[in-house]
């Protein structure tokens, strides 16, 4: 059973956050906001996040057009999972599909009674639980 995993949804100014302890079980975190596309900001909150929590795995939405093929995420995605890489060496990177997570969110957000401006404070750590519930079906294990 993988347990201890941290599933984030990136974006050029947020990332969403959720954590899995037991491996069946999907709570958002945090949805923290950094200046554009500053990604060592991304990587000191994650530093400090750790020393607070054990990580074995992180999942990572990997964005992708509708039709499976790179999008200009992409590639922010791939560079931001080699800075992951050199400075989480022991930390299992994986790639999930996070087409349409947002929108998931969002619609699981409206049903919560969250309007689109309360939305943007908590869409981004929703999506990462939707794109980590995912993950974990995809391996059997919810």
């Amino acid at each position: 059973m993988v347990e201890n995993i941290l599933s984030i949804d990136l974006g050029r100014k947020s990332m969403g956050i959720a954590l899995s302890r037991t491996g069946l079980l999907v709570t958002p975190i945090d949805n923290p906001h950094f200046k554009l596309d500053d990604y060592q900001q991304y990587i000191s909150y994650l530093k400090k996040f750790f020393l607070k929590e054990r990580v074995e795995h992180i999942v990572i939405g990997y964005p992708l057009y509708p039709s499976g093929d790179p999008c200009k995420m992409t590639p922010v995605v791939d560079n931001f999972i080699e800075l992951l890489n050199e400075n989480f060496p022991d930390i299992e990177i994986i790639k999930q599909d996070e087409r349409e997570s947002t929108k998931e969110a969002s619609t699981f957000l409206s049903s919560s009674g969250y309007n689109m401006k309360k939305q943007r404070k908590k869409i981004d750590c929703i999506a990462a639980c939707v794109i980590l519930e995912r993950y974990l079906h995809s391996i059997k294990q919810i």
